[in-house]
């Protein structure tokens, strides 16, 4: 699903390519998620990093893409780096690097990836905090508005946005989206779905709350007038603006 010139959403995957940067976009992928809820007393799965590295493989075979951008949130403990985050990071650079032949590795800093600074030499990281301008796109991760006023395109993750479904019972499915539209100034938008496995995410269309999250949305942003790009089987879906879907149901 091409959204701008050169810049698709792939079917059926939380990716973004753009064309001529030669890369994939994605965000909060939170490495180490298991281990950290493991030691609050959640058990889960080892799922995440294997999932991740599944779509990316897709991503890459259909684009044959030379660069990863990941707009933040590499990792999950805001505290320190978890041990299960720098191992989970460093065979996810291996496998970047070695497996997909990736050339260049560049991470915008979220809020969850503090100290990440320290794996940036042994791992070969791009880094930069919150935001950038690269080739014309701005990338920002989203709890902060972003200071740079230029970006023919703005990319953006932080809120794992997502539409529920209700059924007549009442019951509740989330399919994972892209929001898609214009800011106040009139910059076009694009906020990116977490890549996480385990992130069900936001409920942009039943939720409230969601300024609190990325002042964005509340100053600069109307979340009403953009549109939901809902991740199928295999597709992807335009399921129209977030106005109309506050009541939607199966």
């Amino acid at each position: 699903m091409e959204i701008a010139r050169g810049v698709e959403i792939l079917e059926g995957l939380p990716v973004l390519y753009i064309r001529d940067l030669s890369a994939i976009v994605c965000t909060d992928l939170h490495l180490g998620y298991e281990g950290v809820s493991a030691d609050r007393g959640v058990f889960l799965p080892k799922a995440n990093l294997r999932h991740i590295k599944e779509e990316l493989k897709d991503a890459i075979s259909r684009t044959g893409a030379e660069r990863i951008i990941v707009d933040g949130d590499i990792k999950n403990e805001f505290s320190h780096v978890h041990v299960e985050e720098f191992n989970e990071t460093r065979e996810f650079v291996d496998f970047l690097r070695y497996s997909l032949g990736l050339k260049a590795i560049t991470l915008i800093k979220g809020n969850h990836d503090n100290f990440i600074d320290r794996l940036k030499e042994p791992f070969g990281m791009e880094l930069y905090t919150q935001e950038a301008l690269i080739g014309g796109y701005l990338f920002f991760h989203g709890e902060e508005a972003p200071h740079e006023k230029g970006g023919k395109l703005l990319i953006m993750g932080h809120v794992h946005p997502s539409i529920a479904i209700y059924n007549r019972l009442g019951a509740k499915e989330k399919l994972k989206c892209f929001l898609h539209g214009r800011m106040k100034d009139k910059r076009e938008i694009l906020v990116l779905p977490a890549m996480n496995f385990f992130a069900a995410g936001f409920s942009v269309n039943a939720e409230r709350g969601i300024g609190r999250l990325a002042p964005v949305f509340r100053d600069m942003l109307d979340v009403d007038s953009m549109e939901a790009l809902c991740i199928g089987e295999g597709e992807t879906l335009n399921f129209g603006r977030i106005k109309g879907l506050r009541d939607i149901s199966l």
